[in-house]
């Protein structure tokens, strides 16, 4: 069983399906039983949905230029 640190690796993979059946096991069944690691998954999970929805809508020209303006020469 593997403990939070370890869920914390395993919680992008396992959002991503990257993970093997025994990773994917063993991160469920923590989840199931650590209300912490459950919380920071939801989050992550809510996170890329409204990531992936912002990503889709066209933005607005007025905020194009402010991003613009806060851009930094490396």
């Amino acid at each position: 069983m593997c403990d939070c640190q370890e869920c914390e690796q395993f919680l992008q993979p396992y959002l991503d399906r990257q993970l093997t059946q025994a990773e994917v096991l063993e991160a469920e069944t923590h989840l199931d039983e650590c209300s912490y690691c459950r919380r920071a998954y939801h989050f992550e999970e809510k996170l890329r949905m409204y990531v992936r929805r912002a990503a889709s809508e066209p933005m607005r020209p007025e905020l194009k230029q402010k991003l613009a303006a806060l851009r930094i020469s490396l």
